[in-house]
């Protein structure tokens, strides 16, 4: 007997093939046809909550890729800091002046997230904007270029993440809902029918997809041992 309740963590796209079978298949049974409509409008709603998914997944993987692409633009303000006060103290990366701003080994701070890596140099903009040479001066203002570059990222991405939880929650699991009760009236209507009818006890059955499983391998005999 197939499963008529689909799981509330199914694929949309399992779901999609579940529902165009027992549409089709209802439309297909002159005994059956006139419950094929209401599994059409199911399916002109789920094409939308799909193409709905779609778009959040979409703005996601944007959010993430201004996320990516504003840590690497951090990372390379980070080492290119890390070689212009490497040259000002002339190589004695124990002074203050380069302890100042890697007490941490630059290779550490480049491996942390963004998030993180923005913590940790948000201070600096104001420091560099006070140094005396005009290329620390300047690393500062790209500084705070980037930091608002990556803020952005971020409150971007937490905003997908967001929009696309409210999707699942709102849409997928309503239509999710909306399917399972009409699959369950419409199990009942058509058990009620062929009862009614006197049609074959599995012709209720019939409307939803059956799961094939893979039937285990039979045992394979041991190799017979060659003649010596």
């Amino acid at each position: 007997m197939p499963e008529r309740t689909l799981p509330e963590d199914s694929s949309l796209d399992s779901i999609w093939s579940e529902v165009v079978f027992t549409e089709a298949r209802l439309t297909s049974d002159a005994n059956a046809k006139e419950y094929a409509p209401a599994f059409s409008d199911l399916r002109g709603r789920l094409e939308q909550v799909r193409s709905g998914q779609i778009g959040a997944w979409r703005e996601e993987l944007v959010a993430q890729a201004a996320v990516g692409a504003a840590d690497d633009a951090l990372d390379d303000w980070v080492h290119a800091l890390d070689l212009a006060l490497d040259h000002i103290v002339a190589g004695d990366t124990a002074s203050p002046r380069y302890r100042r701003y890697f007490a941490t080994a630059p290779s550490l701070i480049i491996r942390m997230g963004l998030e993180a890596e923005l913590g940790k140099v948000r201070g600096w903009v104001d420091s560099l904007a006070t140094e005396p040479e005009a290329e620390l001066q300047a690393s500062g203002g790209k500084l705070k270029a980037i930091i608002a570059q990556g803020d952005a990222a971020l409150e971007a991405r937490r905003k997908a993440a967001a929009s696309r939880s409210d999707h699942r929650v709102r849409s997928i699991s309503t239509i999710i809902d909306d399917i399972n009760n009409a699959r369950r009236s419409l199990y009942g209507t058509l058990a009620k029918k062929a009862a009614d009818l006197r049609l074959p006890k599995d012709w209720p059955d019939r409307f939803f997809q059956h799961v094939t499983r893979t039937p285990k391998a039979a045992p394979q005999p041991a190799p017979t041992p060659a003649a010596q």
